[in-house]
């Protein structure tokens, strides 16, 4: 035999060679692609109901959804404004008020303060509050229809008390300005 017939014969078993490892390689990672898919599509499904029950029965992770999102803050704002229009010890202070733009920027801001990720465009407590001669008497008549809003709501207590300890610091820009 030639030295080019021992050489192409060479040759064609190491490329015939590697030609059957590259195909069984790229077999080999199919497989194995196949088999990670097949796993992963088979935890979604197990998954699935697990994570409806898990996520039915998660914690909220903000005070805002604790509070029950957009749909509850707007419901204890609204809660705290018909309690604020019969009550005859700060109605006064809102105669001036556009009702309307007050509840959007005290929806907003309870978002902004609850981690609901509103941004408040409003201005800030002390701006605000200048001149209304806010006593203690009457934040503490807010606070309190706020509290009942809560509550007729069947916002926790430790939501309550999240969301006054938050508000608490602004009690200073609020009253006797």
């Amino acid at each position: 035999m030639s030295h080019l017939r021992k050489f192409l014969s060479f040759a064609t078993v190491r490329f015939t060679t590697a030609l059957l490892t590259k195909a069984f390689l790229t077999t080999a990672l199919l497989i194995t692609a196949l088999s990670i898919s097949t796993a992963l599509l088979a935890g979604c499904a197990q998954s699935d109901p697990n994570t409806t029950v898990s996520s039915v029965n998660a914690s909220p992770t903000t005070l805002y959804q604790a509070l029950g999102g957009d749909s509850g803050v707007s419901a204890i704002v609204d809660g705290l404004l018909a309690r604020i229009a019969r009550d005859p010890r700060i109605v006064h202070h809102f105669d001036e008020t556009d009702i309307a733009i007050f509840r959007e920027r005290l929806i907003e801001h309870l978002c902004a303060v609850t981690d609901g990720g509103c941004v408040y465009q409003g201005e800030n407590m002390a701006d605000s509050h200048k001149g209304l001669n806010i006593t203690q008497a009457d934040f503490d008549a807010l606070v309190g229809h706020l509290i009942e809003s809560m509550k007729e709501l069947h916002i926790s207590t430790s939501s309550r008390n999240a969301l006054l300890k938050r508000l608490a610091p602004m009690y200073s820009d609020v009253t006797s300005q």
